[in-house]
C-alpha cells in the first residue's frame, strides 16, 4: 500500500515537471544569471555642447580639432553649434537663465564682465593653476579676468586666440617699415600722389576710438588712475588733449587719408589706392589677399614727440564654462577639452586658419610666413593692454570717449572743451562727486 502511494506521488511530480516545461517555465538554476553573463557597466558618456560664432575658415579648423578630440576620447563627446555673433551673448543669457544653454562657449573678452556679474559663467580660479596661466600671453589672459565687487579679479575662462592692432604696408613701395610717427607721416606724404584720379594715399587711417586710443596712453593721457578714480579732466587731461590735437592734425593733413569713416578707408585699400594702414590682426587674411607676398606687418610706430610706444587694445577670444555646469564629471570633461585647445598642436592649427594663438612658447617646426607675421603681432600684443570687459567701461566710458573724440574731429569743440564735456558727462552717468563733493546730476 505504501509502495503504491509512493509510486503515485512520483508520477504526480513528473507530470507537474512536464506541465511546467510545456508552459515555458525554467528551473531556479536557469532563472539566476551566471557571473559570466553579468553585463559590465561602462562609464557614463559626457556630451558637451559648445557654442561659438566663428565663420569660415575658422569654423572648419575648429570642427577639425573637435573631431580629433572626440576620436581620442572614450567617454567625452563635444558637439559644436554656431550662433550669430550679434546675438551670441543675448542667446546665451536667455538660455542659461532658463536652465539651458551650452556647456562651453567661445566669447569675445569684452563681453565677459556682464555675463560674469550676472552669474552666468563659472569662475575658474581654483581649477586653473598658476603654471597653466604662465603659459599664456599676459595681455591675452588679462582679457579673461573680471573685476569682482571686492576689488579682486577672477578668471572666467581661458583665451584661445587674441587680436590687436598692427601696421600693414605694401612692400612693393616700402621695404622698411617706419619705426616712429614722424617717419610714418613723412614716408606717407612722400608716397601720396594727389595728381591721379583717384589719388594714391601713402597712409589710410581710420580715426576711430578703438584704432587710435593706444596713442592716448603714449601721450600720457589717462581716464582713470591706478586707484580707479576718474582723472580725465585733471591729471589725465594734458595727455588726452595732446592726443586729440594730434588726431585733428591727422584729419586736416591733405597728404594722408585720415578720417573717422572706416568705409572710406576700406574702400581706398580694396581699390589699391592706399599703401599703408593701421588695422586689427584679424584682418590679416584680407591684406594677404590684397598684397600677396608683398605684404608687410610691423608693430605700431613709436610716438616721436615723447618716444613712447602706443598701448593698443588686445581683444581675446575666451572659452568659458556655463555656470549651470554643476556636475563634476561635466566640469572635468569641459576643462579637459579647454586644455586640449591650448596644446601646441591645436594652437598651431588655429594659426593656419588666421587666428593668433595665445600660448607663449609656441614655436612651429615650419618657419611659415604665417608664423613670421605672427611673431610681429605677438610682439605688439606684449606692448598692448587688455580691452576692457566691464559693462561700465563698454556701455558708458568708451561711449563718452568716442563722443569726445568725434566732437573734436568734426570741429564741434576744441580738445579742451571736449575733455571738459566728457568729464562732466562721465561724472553724471557714473554718479561720481565733482570737485566740490556734490553728486553731478543730483537735485540741489
Amino acid at each position: 500500500m505504501i509502495a503504491r502511494q509512493h509510486i503515485q506521488c512520483m508520477v504526480v511530480v513528473c507530470l507537474l515537471l512536464i506541465l511546467i516545461t510545456a508552459c515555458g517555465g525554467s528551473s531556479a538554476a536557469e532563472a539566476l544569471p551566471t557571473p559570466e553573463a553579468t553585463p559590465v557597466r561602462s562609464p557614463r558618456t559626457v556630451t558637451l555642447l559648445l557654442w561659438h560664432a566663428w565663420p569660415a575658415p575658422e569654423h572648419q579648423v575648429l570642427a577639425t580639432l573637435i573631431d580629433r578630440y572626440n576620436q581620442s576620447q572614450a567617454q567625452t563627446q563635444v558637439i559644436p553649434h554656431a550662433v550669430p555673433l550679434a546675438s551670441l551673448t543675448a542667446e546665451l543669457r536667455a538660455a542659461t537663465l532658463t536652465g539651458g544653454g551650452p556647456h562651453l562657449v567661445i566669447l569675445k573678452s569684452h563681453t565677459l564682465g556682464g555675463l560674469a556679474q550676472d552669474g552666468l559663467l563659472l569662475p575658474l580660479d581654483e581649477q586653473i593653476s598658476a603654471s597653466e596661466r604662465n603659459q599664456l600671453l599676459p595681455t591675452a589672459l588679462d582679457g579673461a579676468l573680471v573685476q569682482t565687487d571686492g576689488g579682486s579679479r577672477a578668471l572666467y575662462g581661458l583665451p584661445l586666440t587674441f587680436d590687436t592692432l598692427v601696421l600693414y604696408y605694401n612692400q612693393a613701395n616700402l621695404t622698411v617699415p617706419p619705426g616712429n610717427t614722424a617717419t610714418l607721416l613723412r614716408t606717407a606724404r612722400g608716397l601720396t600722389d594727389a595728381t591721379t584720379q583717384p589719388p594714391i594715399w601713402g597712409l589710410a587711417y581710420t580715426l576711430s576710438l578703438d584704432k587710435t586710443i593706444g596713442y592716448l596712453y603714449a601721450f600720457g593721457g589717462r581716464i582713470f588712475n591706478e586707484e580707479g578714480n576718474l582723472v580725465l579732466g585733471s591729471t589725465g587731461r594734458a595727455g588726452v588733449e595732446q592726443w586729440l590735437e594730434w588726431l585733428l592734425e591727422l584729419r586736416q593733413d591733405q597728404q594722408i587719408l585720415a578720417v573717422n569713416d572706416g568705409i572710406v578707408v576700406d574702400s581706398a585699400l580694396k581699390s589699391q589706392e592706399a599703401l599703408m594702414t593701421i588695422d586689427w590682426a584679424h584682418a590679416l587674411p584680407e591684406y594677404q589677399a590684397l598684397w600677396g607676398d608683398r605684404l608687410g606687418v610691423a608693430t605700431l610706430p613709436v610716438l616721436s614727440s615723447l618716444n613712447r610706444a602706443p598701448q593698443p587694445y588686445v581683444q581675446s577670444e575666451v572659452i568659458s564654462i556655463n555656470a549651470r555646469v554643476a556636475n563634476t564629471d561635466e566640469q572635468q570633461a569641459a576643462l579637459d577639452f579647454v586644455r586640449y585647445l591650448l596644446t601646441k598642436d591645436a594652437q598651431t592649427a588655429l594659426l593656419t586658419a588666421g587666428k593668433q594663438p595665445t600660448v607663449r612658447d609656441l614655436n612651429p617646426r615650419d618657419a611659415t610666413l604665417a608664423w613670421e607675421l605672427a611673431r610681429t603681432i605677438r610682439a605688439q600684443a606684449q606692448q598692448g593692454q587688455a580691452m576692457p570687459n566691464s559693462p561700465l567701461m563698454n556701455d558708458i566710458v568708451l561711449e563718452e570717449l568716442e563722443r569726445m573724440q568725434l566732437s573734436v574731429l568734426r570741429n564741434l569743440a576744441t580738445p579742451a572743451e571736449a575733455v571738459t564735456a566728457a568729464e562732466i558727462a562721465l561724472r553724471q552717468r557714473l554718479e561720481l562727486p565733482d570737485e566740490t563733493g556734490d553728486i553731478n546730476g543730483a537735485e540741489q
